[in-house]
């Protein structure tokens, strides 16, 4: 599979409970996922973790992080000024095409409204 021109051999990619298992080990923040990172990278040139800072309706934001099962979400629901993002590992799950659809016409409408406000604010800065 080919994911962001990534070339990923589904074989070496941690499977969902070992995934966990390492968050738990490791303190459940972002300390403890950049060493999933930090793995991947070591083999695939891509971390393939995606941090998708919008609110699913439960949690502020989520990790997207691809495991031998398919695409894992591990959201967080705080953030530390010296372990950032503190996952809720009791709440991640495997995403399901559908729920991509969701996260996708979230962030598109997200970014659209945002690009629409800040071409606002530089067209009245530039009209001053």
């Amino acid at each position: 599979m080919i994911i962001d021109k990534t070339q990923i051999e589904e074989q070496k990619l941690l499977a969902k409970s070992e995934m966990l298992e390492c968050l738990r080990a490791y303190g459940e923040d972002y300390r403890a996922l950049s060493r999933i990172c930090d793995y991947y990278h070591n083999i695939f040139g891509n971390e393939l973790v995606w941090r998708y800072p919008i609110s699913d309706g439960l949690h502020p934001g989520t990790f997207i992080v691809i495991v031998k099962e398919g695409f894992l979400s591990v959201p967080y629901d705080a953030v530390d000024l010296e372990d950032g993002e503190l996952l809720i590992l009791s709440d991640a799950v495997m995403f399901g095409a559908d729920d991509f659809q969701f996260f996708i016409e979230d962030w598109r409408s997200y970014s659209e409204d945002l690009l629409n406000a800040m071409s606002d604010m530089q067209r009245i800065l530039r009209s001053e």
